[in-house]
């Protein structure tokens, strides 16, 4: 049986994937991950981190091809509209968010870590994006995502070609921010987070609600906003930023 796991402590909320052997995003686990998602400024009000995990040797290899190209027309149009609104509800998280990636990263699994902030990764973690072999068009916004983080030029290779990058490569085209030893992945993910936590809560939202905002909704547009929020940081009504 699969489960997602969220447990918040110290400002820090981490959130485990358990689908083993290969933390497949089936319907369910999805539909669990989208629960948790929406639900986890709930708890915690000063949350300022999120980290997400998975259990085994995998952090997620995506879906079962096989199972997933017998779905009819419209299970497979809910499934989509179901990873869309996960990973969404991700990007849109008001913290940084944080993916601890190792093993099979395959599909809609490096679509999930795509949506994270920030992605650490293990030196056995290997990436892909195999839905050209399938006849499939990319999943869970990988168009998108991809070309965002690697540039347009690289993100057409890997989604046109289909294949395997490892860890190294996966730095090197800045797909990942840091590889780490296999058995460091969990120390060097949660010292990250904390080192993030520490700073100010509301220096941290206002950086990634900026950083989105020019993504979406262009540059010129980005900068007049980061305009308007330092103006709202000083306004002595919303007490935004910590005094020295």
């Amino acid at each position: 049986m699969s489960e997602v796991t969220n447990v918040c402590k110290d400002c820090l909320s981490t959130v485990t994937i358990d689908n083993g052997p290969n933390n497949y995003l089936d319907g369910e686990v999805i539909a669990k991950l989208n629960e948790t998602v929406h639900d986890i400024l709930k708890p915690e009000t000063d949350l300022r981190v999120v980290l997400i995990t998975a259990m085994g040797k995998n952090f997620s290899a995506g879906i079962d091809y096989a199972s997933f190209v017998k779905m009819d027309r419209d299970e497979a149009k809910r499934f989509a509209e179901s990873g869309y609104r996960l990973l969404k509800q991700i990007e849109n998280l008001p913290v940084p968010v944080i993916a601890a990636i190792k093993g099979e990263t395959t599909g809609p699994g490096l679509g999930l870590a795509l949506a994270a902030d920030i992605r650490i990764a293990s030196s056995d973690a290997v990436f892909s994006f195999p839905e050209a072999q399938y006849g499939l068009p990319p999943i869970f916004g990988s168009s998108q995502r991809l070309y965002k983080t690697v540039g347009v030029g690289r993100a057409k290779e890997l989604l046109f070609t289909a294949r395997t990058v490892d860890a190294k490569e996966a730095l090197e085209i800045g797909l990942v921010n840091k590889v780490v030893p296999v058995d460091a992945l969990d120390e060097e993910a949660a010292r990250l987070a904390v080192k993030i936590g520490g700073n100010s809560l509301s220096s941290l939202r206002s950086i990634k609600m900026l950083i989105n905002f020019g993504l979406s909704e262009g540059y010129d547009v980005g900068l007049q906003q980061e305009v308007t929020a330092l103006n709202e940081a000083f306004n002595p009504d919303t007490h935004q930023w910590e005094r020295f």
